[in-house]
């Protein structure tokens, strides 16, 4: 009996485990739900498998794009249970809207760019593998000078969406 109730508790542990490691250490591998990013699914998966440091900025600058959208719409909420304080809510959404049109333009150009090297590795790969080592570094810049800029007003949002996230928790545990 006492075998029996070791065995079931390790099989448990192990579970858990599985679990824990599938959920937060294991690589998910590349997103294919990226909603911000317009790129076929075999460019995002070339995009992970050869240019990471790239397909890292594109999740993260899509994941901008999503906080400034619900921010956008949170405004949307409050501009119309408050229509005399319009004006307060239209400065903060012509900010949020600037922001959101920067990276998308950024997301534009690095599309366009990472399009052109998938191409041209598939038509020809040693090509495409001497363009990719010559242009992954400006890619990176560019992608990083985006986010530093949209982070800079976005900090505030992820404070938010932390908390959220924590109370989410709280709130499973408490059922």
């Amino acid at each position: 009996m006492m075998i029996l109730l070791i065995l079931i508790t390790i099989a448990a542990a192990c579970g858990a485990g599985l679990y824990i490691y599938q959920n937060f250490y294991a690589d998910p591998g590349p997103d294919f739900q990226m909603v911000n990013i317009h790129l076929k699914e075999e460019t995002i998966a070339f995009v992970y498998q050869s240019m990471p440091e790239i397909y890292s900025s594109l999740s993260r600058i899509n994941h901008e794009l999503v906080l400034i959208a619900e921010e956008i719409k949170r405004l949307d909420l409050l501009e119309k249970d408050y229509p005399k304080q319009k004006k307060i809510v239209m400065d903060e959404k012509k900010m949020w809207d600037t922001t959101r049109k920067d990276l998308q333009a950024t997301i534009d150009n690095l599309e366009k760019s990472i399009e052109t090297l998938f191409v041209a590795y598939t038509v020809n790969t040693e090509k495409g593998t001497e363009m990719l080592s010559s242009e992954k570094e400006a890619l990176l810049a560019l992608a990083a000078k985006a986010l530093e800029t949209s982070q800079q007003h976005t900090i505030r949002l992820k404070n938010t969406e932390e908390k959220s996230w924590i109370n989410n928790i709280k709130e499973t545990i408490s059922k």
